[in-house]
């Protein structure tokens, strides 16, 4: 089984994604960003899933995780805003994949999948 960790600021939002994606995953979830990346250094993740809206903190994250000598690949969701296009123009080098909210929670999975596959 593959592990997936994932951030989100919302305690709701961790919790309703380890309850959809516990079956075929091990998920592992954090409300704290500062402690995101010593989890994943430490620990193995196959996928890292960030809810966050990007920023220079998010980049940093993104760009420590894709350049670390397993590439683990990286999901952004968010609320689209227009006033963060130029820090998501700048993380997409570091990322596979960008949801943003509203999501269907199928097409998130399929995406999942295929890049821990």
């Amino acid at each position: 089984m593959k592990n997936v960790i994932l951030y989100s600021p919302d305690f709701s939002m961790c919790y309703s994604l380890l309850m959809y994606l516990q079956e075929s995953y091990r998920v592992t979830t954090t409300t704290n960003l500062d402690i995101l990346n010593d989890i994943v250094k430490t620990s193995g993740f196959d996928l890292v899933i960030l809810d966050a809206e990007p920023s220079k903190k998010v980049e940093e994250i993104c760009k420590t995780v894709k350049e670390s000598k397993t590439q683990t690949p990286v999901i952004l969701t968010y609320v689209y805003n227009t006033r963060v296009k130029e820090s998501e123009n700048n993380i997409r080098k570091y990322i596979n994949s960008i949801f943003y909210k509203p999501f269907d929670l199928n097409e998130v999975y399929s995406k999942l999948a295929m890049l821990v596959e």
